[in-house]
């Protein structure tokens, strides 16, 4: 029942305007208190899912309480309005003449309901006119937002602020209401309005196909022109040579393809001319490098178990994004430990790994510096390495020191340098001081 409504909720701020010039001494003339403008910042809205198409335009309904002066004023005593539909809901308004339990002295209470077994939400408001051209009133629910009505018998949901019926317990003071009737009725108009219906924020636009209909070329023997053939002697970690066990795998590949993303591929065949035979690279790795150079994408999983594979064929073939990818993929899962970084930062040193070598670096200067000393032997790495490693402690020193000696790019991270030599259209492969 509507009587079971109380405070906890109302969902009204009395905030009370008048347009035009009021009675002397009526309520609705009342001055509002000043309140300080701050300055704020204001950031772009983030939106979960679709947002809605905005507001609809206000929907009207005028209600007529005839009679009103007759009717009962007894507290807790309710007149209701018949159901009324608006935005494919069931809706009833009941007034309170002498008020709700919760209502002040002299004030009229009024009640909001949804009569529909679904959720919706809507901004609302009463507005009142002067019969005489005087200042009309308007009662807008709290702060003007929307707010959410849950079905109708429903307990509502306090945590989400949604609720069958919606309550002003202080309306008007029945006083005021009494000069503003027409022949004896009230008129109370509800305004309504919602969310349109919900739209994209930006309409759907196919993305460009470029790069789909290069991977529908992907293997394709008809229109390929170069032939690549896989196998045959494979390096050994001892630097011998020994024969695959595998049998020779063909692949077939389109030049200008690989004049874009494998210039030293490229290099190594012409179009129509016999196969070109690749040894020392497995047949696996170059099937992705192929991919990559048709638009592909190779598997996180697949990158992180051939990684080191992936960075030899690539700086081999002049693939600079893969070889940079692949790396930040090893670097990631390479654990480093004292008996295994000289062997690891000549490696990264040998490919101009510079992220590698810059993690080798990073994991050096914050190791316990007496078990560096007693576990590694710094006779085993390049000079031009133990160069490295002092400037590097003292770009790190100025770094944490805030010291702005050096110019403004000893102290950057790889990653940093990249970017910026990416930005600028240079080339992102070599060390840092490349």
């Amino acid at each position: 029942a509507l009587q079971t409504v109380r405070a906890s909720r109302v969902d009204w701020g009395q905030t009370t305007s008048t347009v035009g010039s009021a009675g002397a001494g009526s309520a609705v003339g009342r001055t509002q208190s000043r309140q300080t403008t701050q300055m704020s910042t204001r950031h772009e809205p983030v939106h979960v899912g679709a947002p809605p198409g905005g507001l609809s335009d206000w929907a009207i309904t005028p209600l007529h309480f005839n009679g009103f002066a007759d009717l009962p004023t007894t507290e807790g005593v309710e007149v209701r309005s018949p159901l009324f539909s608006c935005f494919g809901h069931q809706w009833i308004t009941a007034i309170y003449p002498g008020g709700d339990i919760d209502s002040n002295d002299g004030y009229v209470a009024l009640f909001l309901a949804n009569r529909t077994e679904e959720y919706i939400e809507i901004v609302y408001k009463y507005v009142i006119k002067h019969p005489n051209g005087g200042g009309d009133i308007s009662i807008s629910n709290r702060y003007g937002n929307l707010r959410m009505f849950s079905p109708m018998d429903s307990d509502g949901d306090a945590v989400n602020d949604a609720w069958p019926v919606r309550a002003n317990n202080n309306f008007m003071l029945r006083s005021t209401l009494m000069n503003y009737l027409v022949d004896g009725t009230l008129i109370i108009e509800v305004h309504m309005r919602t969310n349109k219906q919900g739209q994209p924020s930006t309409p759907f636009v196919p993305e460009n196909p470029t790069l789909q209909n290069m991977l529908k070329y992907f293997g394709d023997e008809e229109s390929a022109d170069v032939k690549f053939e896989v196998g045959g002697a494979v390096e050994s970690g001892k630097g011998r040579r020994k024969r695959a066990k595998t049998t020779t795998i063909t692949f077939h590949a389109h030049h200008i393809f690989l004049q874009m993303s494998a210039p030293a591929l490229a290099d190594m065949c012409q179009p129509g001319t016999a196969p070109t035979a690749i040894d020392n690279v497995q047949p696996g790795i170059f099937k992705n490098l192929l991919y990559y150079c048709y638009g592909g994408k190779i598997g996180e999983e697949e990158l992180q178990s051939n990684a080191k594979g992936v960075i030899e064929a690539s700086d081999r073939f002049g693939i600079v994004n893969l070889k940079l990818e692949a790396e930040a993929c090893y670097a990631d899962t390479l654990e480093l430990t004292l008996d295994n970084i000289i062997e690891v930062a000549t490696y990264a040193d040998s490919k101009n790994l510079a992220l590698l070598k810059e993690r080798c670096m990073d994991f050096l200067s914050s190791a316990n510096k007496m078990e560096v000393a007693e576990k590694v032997s710094f006779d085993d790495m390049p000079s031009h390495l133990m160069k490295d490693w002092m400037d590097w402690m003292v770009a790190l020193a100025r770094r944490e020191g805030g010291s702005s000696k050096g110019d403004r790019f000893s102290a950057m991270r790889v990653s940093q340098l990249r970017r910026l030599a990416n930005d600028k259209g240079l080339c992102v492969d070599g060390s840092r001081e490349m």
